[in-house]
């Protein structure tokens, strides 16, 4: 397979196949797994229409993404990074991180499991109850965690322009506090269960479970990438509902700071006055 540029679309060659020539509007996602010749103009046009690509190798390595260069210095990217690296701010926005990943763990169990669901509801829940019910995953399927990792990047792609479109800074994490792509990866985090679901949906086929090196391909990577389209409405509405709460949960810190420098001012304005 070759793809090129053709002004604003691509142009598909694959052997013994007429070339197809696609809008790049019409192309919302782009995963490339493996070597694939292409032009460095097709990886820019993806780019400057805001459409992430990752690129995936058959070594487990970490995914890399191509985006669009961009300057750094909105407004909300200066309070963001005052506000996420902060005590008390920073601690709190972790609780609500961790809180929030309860919740998907949670609903995941419930889809997974209803009965299972509701005697957590009546019991409690705690993290370690979600940790024993994938120990045995991890430990009795290596390619668990080499497709987990695969989903994962492909969230991370989903997560980034939703971050961007709402004027975060991508880099400036509170969980991954330094790491590139730092508050998508928090993101990402808090969204995991709903990885493992899929994850768990896949290997039901007893025929696909197995050692390593191994990486989906053919219909496997078909099914994968199908089965991550089939929720991608789902997750971008989770994603830009933990957006809105950060955007309030920003706006509330704001109002305590004006309101603890008004009474700072007050104090002093009283005791100017004795």
């Amino acid at each position: 397979m070759e793809v090129r540029r053709d002004g604003p679309s691509v142009l598909v060659t694959e052997p013994g196949k007429a070339p197809q020539r696609v809008p790049a509007r019409l192309i919302g996602r782009v995963v490339i797994v493996g070597n694939v010749p292409m032009e460095s103009g097709v990886v820019t046009l993806f780019a400057e229409q805001g459409t992430p690509v990752l690129f995936l190798d058959s070594k487990g390595s970490r995914p890399a993404i191509a985006l669009l260069a961009d300057e750094r210095g909105p407004q909300r990217w200066r309070r963001q990074h005052l506000l996420f690296r902060r005590p008390p701010t920073s601690e709190r926005l972790r609780m609500w991180m961790r809180s929030r990943r309860r919740v998907t763990t949670i609903r995941v169990i419930r889809r997974l499991s209803p009965r299972l669901g509701k005697a957590l509801q009546r019991e409690g829940f705690r993290d370690g109850h979600y940790e024993a019910i994938l120990k045995p995953l991890r430990r009795n399927n290596p390619r668990w965690q080499v497709l987990v990792g695969m989903l994962r990047a492909m969230l991370l792609e989903l997560v980034i322009p939703l971050l961007e479109r709402a004027k975060f800074d991508p880099h400036c994490g509170v969980l991954h506090r330094g790491d590139d792509f730092g508050l998508a990866q928090d993101v990402c985090w808090v969204l995991e269960p709903e990885l493992h679901l899929q994850a768990l949906r896949f290997f039901r086929d007893p025929s696909r479970r197995g050692g390593l090196p191994w990486r989906p391909e053919g219909e496997e990577m078909r099914e994968v990438v199908l089965r991550f389209e089939n929720q991608k409405e789902h997750l971008q509405s989770e994603v830009q509902s933990l957006l809105d709460e950060l955007v309030e949960l920003m706006r509330q810190t704001d109002g305590d700071e004006l309101s603890r420098m008004l009474r700072h001012r007050r104090r002093e304005t009283a005791a100017e006055g004795l």
